[in-house]
């Protein structure tokens, strides 16, 4: 492990969290893992476990997202796109189908209505083929009047917006506007399959039943629904996933890259609004609590629901968004820290994804001296 400075990390505490992790590895429960933590814009302390050295990289699923929705609230600050106008006068062949009154906002806000529709490796390749896909979508609920989760359809929308508007391939918009802004590794574009250190996803276990999850969960309404299979993540192991840049799922990073990316948010005025300003607060379908979205996050809030969130106790403003398989990415305006934990392994019963990220995030969110 490297720490470059401890003037505001305990020493201490960061050695809990790495002991923390390293049990994960000593009981097989995770075979590689990764942890960063950031402070006063840099990256002070990242460590690798099991397999994983410093340079391998992990898919983070569903963290890609904000990464995504960054370039789109960049576009929104150069008065390229706003978000209360529809989807459709950006992208016509979208408007088919009765989803002609579906904003951007709507999109970003997972209330678009569209959450499972599908698109396929023969569409997502090239601009014409996106919009043909979203020509055939049809809507299951209208728009803006309830939240369910949108894994993978609303950042293809998203993605097709910012190649639309800034006239580059998605995968280099966002790079030029997000992470490279922030001095970390591109995450998105056909470049990721020449990666030879991108750790595999494995699965561990299986599903409980439904009377073991209601158990562990205590009220029916707790327990999460399953949003992906865990074919279609274990897909984003191949080289052809990686290549694709599925912007719902499909980043590529260390954990010190997304350490770094939000650093770089906490510190950048232009994205107050994104992280603080909760836009979506209706029950989420797919979660079964409050969304607390804003434009590209989940905010932690004080409902007791923080946890379900995979962030730290107490500390209402933090922001972020996880991964499937307990992949913590989050920071703290409160006290400037920035946290990711990467690692391998898809445990099928999420109440010891939940367990475990309850007791990493607390010791990270410890990290910072008082």
């Amino acid at each position: 492990m490297s720490t470059t400075a401890t003037r505001a990390l305990d020493p201490a505490a960061v050695q809990r969290l790495s002991n923390r992790i390293q049990a994960e590895i000593d009981s097989s429960r995770l075979l590689a893992a990764q942890f960063a933590i950031g402070i006063d814009g840099r990256v002070e302390a990242f460590a690798s476990f099991g397999t994983a050295t410093n340079d391998h990289r992990f898919v983070i699923f569903s963290a890609t997202k904000p990464i995504v929705s960054a370039a789109i609230v960049a576009l929104i600050a150069d008065g390229r796109i706003d978000i209360a106008k529809p989807v459709a006068q950006y992208l016509a062949e979208f408007a088919a189908n009765g989803k002609n009154h579906i904003t951007v906002e709507h999109v970003m806000l997972m209330q678009g209505g569209f959450s499972q529709a599908l698109i396929g490796p023969l569409e997502w390749g090239t601009s014409a083929g996106r919009r043909t896909a979203f020509g055939t979508w049809t809507p299951d609920w209208p728009s803006g009047t309830r939240c369910e989760y949108h894994p993978v359809s609303a950042h293809w929308v998203l993605a097709e917006l910012i190649e639309t508007i800034s006239g580059q391939p998605y995968a280099v918009a966002i790079h030029e506007a997000v992470t490279g802004r922030a001095g970390v590794a591109q995450v998105l574009g056909p470049e990721m399959a020449n990666h030879n250190s991108v750790v595999e996803v494995r699965m561990h276990g299986a599903r409980p039943s439904d009377e073991v999850l209601l158990a562990e969960y205590g009220s029916p309404h707790l327990v999460p629904a399953v949003s992906v299979g865990v074919e279609a993540l274990l897909s984003l192991n191949s080289k052809l996933a990686h290549a694709a840049g599925i912007p719902g799922g499909g980043g590529i990073a260390r954990a010190s890259d997304i350490a770094a990316l939000y650093q770089s948010w906490l510190r950048d005025p232009a994205m107050t609004d994104a992280i603080g300003n909760i836009r979506n607060n209706l029950l989420n379908e797919t979660s079964k609590y409050a969304a607390h979205r804003t434009l590209m996050f989940e905010v932690a809030g004080n409902d007791n629901d923080e946890a379900l969130r995979w962030f730290p106790a107490q500390r209402p403003r933090v922001f972020g968004h996880h991964g499937a398989g307990g992949q913590l990415c989050w920071a703290d305006p409160d006290s400037g820290l920035s946290f990711s934990f990467l690692h391998d392994t898809l445990d099928q019963n999420p109440a010891q994804e939940i367990k475990r990220s309850r007791e990493i995030n607390e010791l990270a969110a410890a990290c910072v001296r008082p």
